[in-house]
């Protein structure tokens, strides 16, 4: 999968922007808030529909602009496709070669992005909400099933909670109508905790892999997913009835789930350097890049946003000399003095300056 030319137009600080990638690798160059991460932001939104800097979509839109609009050319692995997105305060609007596509089912999973961030490193440090994103959005790339039983449970887990409130405020204690939704919401826990138990358990055969490549160690990483309820589901739904009922929402499920990274068999969060952090969620999104090649049969786009920041020049060495070179691979970075390019099979540079782009020696 390759990202052949990338159009913009007023999205975040770009007006009008053409992007052509002629090489396997691209490093964009560029002072802080200049428009490279932007460029790395509008590639995602072509994959998943949305940002993942931001939960408003209209953030994106340049100041005063009516709209934003993305579009790409790609090599899939039948043939070329040609994506389209537009943003306005009406909606967006998602093409795929000039067909409009109205169900997210039907569209996530054509173009294959992993993306590692500075803020990836919630993966450790933060919520439980973090990782259960992460799952999500990944999984969603290789699984339609997992998006139609997620929906399907967030759908009638919104009812639900509605109910509950209802019930909160009711003096009647008829729950026919929660036992007929919790037994429609358990048909669709089951399916997606298998899924994700699934996903985590082929990850990190491969995360293992790349964790000792980056660190020059024999340590062993281990994903383990924590379900708030591990079975006989219909047995604690009903248990927990009149607590659902007092809080006015559902306590229980796989909005409440998370999974915990181990390496050596202690949780990376205590236990872990900096470094050891750092390195492990580089390998899990290195790891995913493989996976999502096993599943799909052909190498996602590797966006990798602000990754030299916090490597010496040994590590950086060793991050490049681990990326599959047969995998379209875009950087961001402040500078390109601690860069060998000579670990690159081939490489262009591109200098992004207040939203305007130019091609550099």
């Amino acid at each position: 999968m390759k990202i052949n030319t990338l159009h913009l137009t007023n999205f975040r600080n770009y007006e009008k922007a053409i992007i052509h990638f002629t090489k396997n690798t691209t490093i964009l160059v560029g002072g802080n808030a200049q428009g490279k991460t932007s460029v790395l932001e509008a590639i995602c939104f072509l994959a998943f529909t949305k940002s993942h800097r931001t939960t408003k979509d209209v953030y994106v839109i340049k100041n005063n602009a009516p709209f934003a609009k993305i579009q790409a050319t790609v090599d899939l692995n039948v043939g070329k496709g040609q994506f389209d997105v537009v943003i306005s305060k009406q909606g967006k609007k998602v093409r795929f070669n000039q067909i409009e596509i109205n169900r997210l089912s039907e569209y996530v999973g054509i173009l294959n992005v992993v993306l590692f961030s500075p803020e990836d490193l919630d993966l450790i440090k933060g919520s439980p909400a973090n990782r259960r994103k992460f799952l999500d959005l990944e999984i969603t790339q290789i699984s339609q099933k997992y998006i139609h039983h997620l929906q399907q449970y967030k759908k009638l887990l919104k009812q639900r909670n509605d109910l509950l409130k209802t019930l909160q405020r009711s003096s009647t204690s008829d729950k026919l109508l929660l036992d007929v939704i919790t037994e429609q919401l358990i048909d669709h826990i089951k399916p997606v905790v298998k899924l994700r138990q699934l996903f985590l358990s082929e990850l990190i055969k491969e995360a293992t892999l790349q964790y000792q490549k980056l660190s020059s160690t024999e340590q062993k990483l281990e994903l383990e997913y924590l379900p708030s309820i591990s079975d006989n589901f219909k047995q604690v739904f009903y248990e927990k009835y009149e607590y659902d009922i007092a809080s006015g929402k559902t306590n229980f499920g796989i909005h409440r789930d998370d999974f915990v990274i181990l390496l050596n068999g202690k949780d990376i969060f205590y236990y872990g350097s900096q470094g050891e952090q750092r390195t492990a969620v580089l390998a899990i999104k290195l790891a995913l890049v493989e996976h999502i090649k096993k599943v799909k049969g052909i190498y996602p786009i590797l966006l990798l946003d602000d990754v030299f920041s916090e490597l010496d020049t040994k590590r950086q060495s060793k991050l490049l000399s681990v990326i599959n070179k047969d995998v379209q691979t875009i950087f961001t970075t402040t500078e390109l003095k601690h860069i060998n390019k000579n670990l690159f099979r081939e490489v262009e540079i591109k200098t992004i300056q207040q939203g305007t782009i130019k091609e550099s020696d």
